[in-house]
């Protein structure tokens, strides 16, 4: 049994072909023995089964069931959310936060910030890591709030450091120029107007969908502000997105009415998307037989095309296209890291197809 893990009393472990099973076990004065079996600590339940356990045992149930209220997880979330530390945040990013808030509560429901170890953060994210992008948000949330709770008394340690990792970037590979002919020419409009939005903008998702609007667009140049990371981007509309934009008001026109912060991108009945862009988006993959393709094809990975689409240019003459600054430009970087991260396959490729040139020609 790990010695950091702090049990309740009379919760005693039992190691059984290779498996840790819990009890709640009272050998009484007169040498009888009760004993109940229990969910994993940081198993759903296992508070109420502890307590039901306890008042079959003693009639009552346990008196230090709810300890240090103000030192819980309850209190640490409701005044991390009320710091400049949250506040400061895009809408999307502390979407994401309230997220890891309510992961951690549901998880650590009865227990303190400070009996949380870094083996108890490792099995949480092991649950999520099928799911290595979604695994590792999280995993960034969770420690950005143990790391402000830990300088305000909550926790002595942030248990999320050093934290085994799955890193995966398959999610998020560039479509296949095969692919992307499919979904032009075979996709559904509503679906495939999206899609030609993020590859040609570079931009993420929900700022594709919400902002691009023609309130937002002045002499041809789309001036967004990215959800994510707040940075405002100038990205001047390709002639298949300012067509895009001339339907769009043309429509508004014939309907007589003109509303220019109308976003541009609609659902298949003509509404603003709200919600439902997900399942349509994967509804429609699948219709076209592109959801099983290999590595998985994703929304994201559009702009991941857009960033090796200027990379590959990028890559043929650093002097005469700007180098990673042109990446780093127009998908709102503020860190050449990223933009680099974007675009190292087009540079990798470019570099390879060079690296060839060098080997000689054998026989004839």
């Amino acid at each position: 049994m790990p010695a950091d893990i702090a049990l309740d009393k009379y919760v005693q472990p039992k190691k059984a072909r290779g498996r840790l099973y819990y009890y709640f076990r009272v050998v009484r004065a007169d040498k009888t023995e009760f004993r109940k079996s229990l969910p994993h600590p940081f198993d759903d339940g296992y508070r109420t089964a502890y307590r039901l356990a306890h008042i079959e045992c003693f009639g009552n149930p346990p008196l230090d069931l709810n300890p240090v209220d103000d030192l819980g997880f309850e209190t640490l979330i409701e005044q991390h959310k009320l710091h400049p530390k949250y506040l400061n945040l895009s809408k999307d990013s502390r979407a994401l936060r309230d997220l890891a808030c309510t992961l951690l509560q549901t998880t650590f429901n009865g227990f303190l910030p400070q009996d949380i170890r870094p083996l108890h953060m490792q099995a949480l994210y092991d649950k999520l890591a099928s799911r290595p992008a979604t695994a590792n948000r999280r995993m960034d949330d969770m420690s950005a709030v143990f790391g402000w709770a830990r300088r305000r008394g909550f926790c002595d340690i942030n248990p999320c450091e050093r934290i085994e990792r799955v890193h995966s970037d398959s999610g998020y590979e560039p479509w296949p120029a095969w692919a992307i002919e499919k979904l032009f020419t075979e996709g559904r409009p509503h679906i495939v107007k999206a899609a030609v939005a993020a590859i040609y903008t570079g931009q993420r998702r929900n700022d594709c969908l919400r902002q691009l609007r023609p309130s937002q667009i002045t002499d041809g140049v789309w001036y967004v502000k990215q959800g994510k990371t707040g940075n405002p981007t100038p990205i001047p509309l390709h002639p298949m997105v300012l067509a895009m934009v001339d339907v769009h008001e043309e429509e508004m026109r014939a309907a007589g009415r003109i509303d220019p912060n109308e976003p541009i991108l609609k659902t298949s009945r003509g509404k603003p998307w709200a919600s439902g862009f997900g399942a349509s988006w994967a509804k429609e993959l699948e219709r076209l037989e592109l959801h099983e393709v290999e590595p998985r094809l994703t929304f994201h990975g559009f702009r991941t095309t857009n960033a090796t689409l200027i990379g590959n240019a990028v890559a043929k003459s650093e002097v005469i296209f700007g180098g990673i600054e042109r990446v780093k430009s127009m998908l709102g970087h503020l860190s050449d890291r990223m933009a680099e991260h974007y675009a190292r396959r087009a540079v990798q490729e470019h570099t390879n197809a060079e690296t060839i040139m060098l080997l000689p020609n054998f026989g004839k």
